[in-house]
């Protein structure tokens, strides 16, 4: 293989890779405020609703890291929750890039 093949072959192969590592959402101000906890510290609070949110889990066939997915669909979790008036989240489930949340008003 010719140094010139194979440094495009490095590159091809490196971008999957580079790209399961980055961090694609940007969290507002307003929705940095919003914390996402377990089931059982939302006593005493109101529930407004139910949003959901989804991102790429793979990426080319490769799988992107579960933290930086489960991060993602929080922070975007996070944004439509101060939509809905909510400063809570409790996360139902994430699955294949989906993610599921209760959302509340918490004094």
């Amino acid at each position: 293989m010719s140094p010139v093949a194979r440094s495009r072959f490095l590159l091809i192969a490196a971008v999957p890779l580079l790209l399961t590592a980055c961090t694609w959402v940007k969290v507002s101000p307003e929705a940095q405020e919003v914390v996402v906890v377990p089931g059982n510290r939302v006593t005493g609070c109101q529930r407004i609703g139910v949003v959901s949110s989804s991102v790429k889990a793979t990426i080319m066939a490769i799988s992107r890291d579960s933290t930086k997915v489960r991060n993602e669909l929080d922070d975007l979790a996070r944004g439509q929750a101060v939509a809905i008036g909510a400063n809570t989240l409790v996360r139902e489930s994430i699955n294949e890039g989906k993610g599921r949340y209760v959302a509340y008003k918490c004094p």
